[in-house]
């Protein structure tokens, strides 16, 4: 009787407890799957390398590095789509495209991609189109206005600072000289930048008809002309799908999906660091190991390597750098990582990445005998960046393949010379020298006049000799004549979309497309795995730092003096040096290539270097 009892009990106990159970492992059942968004922040400046500043912050934001990060982006299956906050971009027009390319490869894996903008100009809209869904705040605008080109003339300034630049050119259209001799472009040089200009809008315009489709390509032009929008215009004009501010936007992805959980991320590696404790000592040596970061180690004999060796900025002579925060290439670098090349049989092909207006005519030359050297032996391979023109063409046209984006500045073969005349600012400071010479040309490289007679026909002799070498090396590398390279060299510079149809280009795309081609060429199947040698290495910021302390401390004191002597012989003072980059800006490093190859040493050069850049804004 007592069981039968308790049995009645547990069952009945049963009974009660058993919905409960069920209600739980309902509730289990229902939970709604989560849809995951990432906030990815496209912003700033993405440079190939990267660089360590001296008068502030430099941007430490590699293309290699954002393109890694798409790259985990695309290939995470738990993640549904990407909203792309884009602000405040500034590349040039070949990384753009490059960036562009890279965008659309997540129309491949069917991720939902949204471009989101508070604002925008050309850069930013170029690559906000690429998304399937383009979102403006609602009081932002949209600076939709078309290109210019603006070039910077010196001449007038020279005037006042009673200094004369004596310089002469090879090429019809070497337009080098003209910022410091002219006060505005001559007929050939406005012709060059108009029909380079031409090309540019003519790809900025095609960007837009093949990425919106309620936009016809016949009315893109007119669209642009009309510009810049307001929001609402925008919207109006089809170049945008919402207005919505950001909290609203994400209210519609939740709005859209009822059934799900939506789930809007920060990618892991924006998770913040934490500061290290100043105070102690394990934060000072914290400091360090984030300055001084461990280097990855290859094992000596691993297979299947390629290299990538980069050229970044003007090409200069073998000299200590007067502002070491200025990427520049000098033959000495670059010629030990070609013959790590050549001399390692693990190393199959090799990547030479060029992003240079060029610099001086004798090291373009030096590295160029570092890559013929090498092409000679294992393959080699160029791609382009923004700019590859002049002394930046002369570095890759000895290589077997060359690639460029199609709005890549490149070609310019040609040079000029010559040296800047200081008497006159000299005098006007209560400087003056006398000069006691022998042989009739010995005042050639002096400051204190410009050329005489003979010793500018002897320039003029030089320079043409560099010229017929150029055009004659361009030839050789590019299997064409002599007549043939002459007729589109003469200085004229091209984009990378016409200098495929002249020849100048093997192939149009990224730095992508060149490791692709140098991984066939160097035998590999598709599927093999490759690894990535980056040359030259990059030292630590500590490492950097330290050896700069000893140099200044062993044998850098007269070299210093040297330089800093003669900019105060200008007048100049090195603390003035952060307000002069401010003034100048995106011309830094125009400026720091002209006084570096004319302001110092002999005071005379032939070089072959873009007076310009271009931008997109």
């Amino acid at each position: 009787m007592r069981f039968l009892q308790k049995y009645t009990f547990l069952l009945a106990l049963l009974v009660l407890v058993s919905p409960i159970f069920a209600e739980e492992h309902a509730a289990e059942e229902t939970v709604p799957p989560v849809k995951k968004y990432v906030e990815f922040t496209l912003d700033g400046t993405y440079t190939d390398t990267k660089t360590v500043g001296t008068f502030g912050a430099s941007s430490t934001k590699t293309l290699r590095g954002l393109f890694k990060k798409l790259d985990t982006l695309k290939t995470d299956d738990e993640i549904a789509g990407i909203i792309f906050k884009i602000d405040n971009v500034g590349v040039g027009w070949a990384t753009l495209q490059e960036i562009r390319n890279k965008l659309h490869e997540f129309r491949e894996v069917e991720k939902e991609t949204i471009g989101y903008l508070e604002s925008g100009g050309n850069a930013e809209y170029l690559l906000a189109a690429v998304m399937e869904r383009v979102v403006l705040m609602p009081t932002g605008s949209l600076n939709l206005t078309g290109l210019r080109a603006e070039i910077l003339f010196y001449k007038g300034l020279l005037e006042k600072l009673d200094i004369e630049a004596d310089m002469l050119a090879m090429g019809k259209y070497k337009s080098g000289v003209e910022p410091y001799m002219r006060d505005g472009m001559s007929d050939a040089f406005r012709e060059s930048m108009t029909v380079l200009l031409d090309d540019l809008y003519a790809q900025l315009l095609d960007h837009i008809a093949e990425n919106r489709d309620g936009i016809p390509a016949e009315g893109v032009s007119d669209l642009v002309n009309r510009g810049p929008f307001t929001a609402e215009e925008a919207q109006q004009e089809k170049l945008v799908d919402a207005l919505q501010y950001y909290d609203e936007l994400l209210d519609t992805l939740k709005t859209a999906s009822p059934d799900e959980d939506v789930q809007v991320v920060k990618p892991d590696y924006e998770r913040k660091r934490k500061v290290p404790d100043m105070n102690s000592f394990a934060g000072l040596m914290q400091l360090f190991s984030m300055l001084n970061p461990p280097q990855r180690s290859r094992t000596a004999t691993a297979e299947n390597q390629i290299a990538l060796i980069y050229a970044n900025g003007p090409i200069l002579p073998d000299v200590d750098s007067l502002f070491p925060s200025t990427s520049v290439i000098m033959p000495n670098e670059l010629k030990g990582a070609f013959e790590k090349v050549r001399t390692n049989d693990t190393i199959q092909a090799v990547v030479l990445r060029v992003n240079s207006p060029g610099g001086s005519a004798l090291a373009s030359d030096l590295i160029w005998r570092e890559v013929m050297l090498t092409q000679r032996e294992k393959p080699v391979v160029v791609s382009m960046g923004d700019v590859a023109a002049s002394g930046g063409y002369y570095i890759a046209m000895a290589a077997g393949t060359i690639v460029a984006h199609p709005s890549t500045l490149t070609g310019s073969i040609g040079v000029f010379g010559g040296k800047l005349n200081m008497k006159g600012f000299y005098n006007k400071v209560g400087l003056t020298k006398e000069i006691i010479s022998h042989g009739q040309n010995a005042t050639l490289y002096s400051d204190y006049g410009g050329f005489t007679p003979t010793e500018r026909e002897r320039v003029e002799k030089m320079m043409q000799t560099v010229y017929k070498d150029f055009v004659s090396k361009a030839a050789a590398g590019r299997n064409k004549s002599f007549g043939e390279i002459d007729e589109i060299a003469q200085g004229r510079v091209w984009t990378g979309k016409q200098a495929k149809a002249l020849g100048l280009v093997d192939e149009l795309g990224g730095l992508d497309t060149a490791l692709s081609i140098a991984k066939e060429q160097a035998g590999f199947a598709d599927d093999d795995e490759v690894n990535l040698i980056v040359l030259p290495k990059q030292k630590p910021f500590l490492e950097e730092l330290l050896e700069r302390m000893v140099e200044d401390m062993e044998g850098s004191i007269q070299l210093e003096d040297w330089k800093i002597g003669r900019l105060e012989g200008w007048g100049f003072r090195p603390s003035l040096l952060p307000a002069f980059h401010s003034v100048f800006g995106a011309r830094w490093q125009y400026v720091v290539t002209w006084l570096s190859l004319f302001g110092f040493k002999d005071g005379a050069q032939v070089v072959t270097i873009l007076p310009y850049d271009v931008l997109i804004r």
